[in-house]
């Protein structure tokens, strides 16, 4: 018997299709709403087990007509990167901040259970005080991406006070894991694994030390979906291993996982990039009887042998 009728929004992407293979596991009905035309790839295994809807995120009627019947709305959409933000604020706030109030008008008026929102670990917090950073740590973001999250955030809580729209948000650090593309200009790991793979040269801005926190996307998919049956007082939630590795650790990894010797090319540091980001999961770990079960070198040996056989079977 079904749970629900879930809606995931962007649910044809890296993380939206592990999404929805999770709730089906856990028996819900899941409907995957993306952009016209997307790829299927990542939902191949199961794009029988689903419906599946084409639209315009930024289109109101799509919208409103992908909502149909729907109990629960992923929202995983972001028509921009961290990194490239900056360069079209304007662009970005129309397509991701609009769009958003567009969404969750929507869902009040439909009724909807409970919206959970994927936000930004990286971006939100911007230069950290404190390590690992909690929750309550002040909010300064440096790049349009993350002040563009922070907005949605305080959106949503806007609604749940003004008209009880029920949600939680998941401030995500680093995903890692199949089905990401390495292709993209975002994600080290799969980037850095593809010019393994192709023994390509990998190109680091700075010296290396820059520290992340680096998630396993099967790990943190179950905390999303735990989410709809979950009420607590606490809306916001830091979604992350709780543990940081620069990337000269990453490539150390990646040599040891691929057995290849890499080559690395050192470039000047940006301003975007934030010297050391670890989120603190205390909460999320105590409130969802979670935590995280992929050690990261494992993880980056299954990610690696992904990335290769896919590699193999597009030659």
């Amino acid at each position: 018997m079904s749970k629900g009728r879930c809606i995931v929004y962007g649910g044809g992407g890296f993380i939206g299709s592990h999404l929805c293979e999770q709730l089906l596991n856990e028996n819900y009905d899941v409907t995957v709403f993306d952009k016209l035309n997307f790829a299927r790839r990542n939902i191949t295994g199961f794009s029988e087990d689903i419906k599946i809807i084409e639209g315009d995120f930024n289109n109101e009627s799509d919208l409103r007509n992908s909502l149909e019947g729907i109990d629960f709305v992923f929202h995983l959409v972001s028509s921009t990167l961290p990194e490239s933000s900056n360069k079209n604020p304007e662009y970005d706030a129309e397509t991701n901040l609009i769009s958003s109030l567009r969404l969750f008008q929507e869902c009040i008026a439909k009724k909807i259970n409970k919206v959970v929102f994927l936000s930004s670990g990286g971006t939100v917090y911007g230069i950290p005080e404190t390590i690992p950073i909690p929750e309550n740590h002040s909010a300064h973001p440096i790049c349009s991406y993350g002040i563009i999250k922070k907005a949605i955030e305080d959106y949503l809580y806007m609604f749940n006070k003004l008209y009880e729209l029920n949600y939680n948000i998941f401030r995500l650090s680093n995903p890692y894991g199949e089905r990401q593309n390495p292709n993209a200009s975002q994600g080290a790991v799969p980037v850095f694994i593809n010019k393994a793979i192709n023994e390509e040269e990998i190109t680091v801005w700075g010296n290396g030390d820059v520290v992340r926190d680096y998630i396993y996307v099967k790990d943190a998919v179950k905390v999303l979906v735990r989410s709809l049956n979950h009420e607590a007082k606490d809306k916001i939630y830091n979604l992350s291993s709780g543990e940081g590795h620069s990337i000269n650790e990453l490539i150390d990894l990646i040599r040891k996982v691929s057995g290849k010797v890499l080559k690395v090319k050192y470039l000047k540091g940006r301003k975007i990039d934030v010297p050391v980001n670890i989120l603190d999961n205390t909460l999320v770990k105590s409130s969802f009887s979670w935590k995280p079960e992929k050690k990261f070198e494992d993880g980056l040996k299954v990610t690696y042998d992904y990335l290769k056989k896919m590699a193999e079977d597009d030659r």
